[in-house]
């Protein structure tokens, strides 16, 4: 399960700026259902990802942050971490 502790710095701060894009849009509750619904999926969701990686790099020109939140979310309790700053923000 990963905690706090095990992610690095760039990887909070990149929670963090998912977490406030989704605030400012005022996407929040939506974000907090769907997010709690697919929690036990989250590995699944992260190979998702990984899936769509070559359509993801037609589109953007550096889909650096796609790779960086896909490695975020392959890991175990990640999805509880999102889930936690989109609370402090609602």
């Amino acid at each position: 399960m990963t905690t706090e502790a095990d992610l690095t710095e760039a990887e909070r701060a990149l929670l963090d700026e998912l977490a406030d894009g989704i605030a400012r849009r005022r996407l929040t509750p939506a974000a907090l259902f769907f997010l709690e619904s697919m929690k036990p999926m989250g590995y699944l969701g992260s190979q998702m990802m990984l899936f769509l990686r070559p359509i993801v790099g037609i589109v953007w020109a550096s889909p650096d942050r796609w790779d960086r939140l896909q490695a975020i979310l392959e890991k175990r309790g990640s999805i509880e971490l999102l889930l936690k700053r989109l609370e402090a923000r609602a």
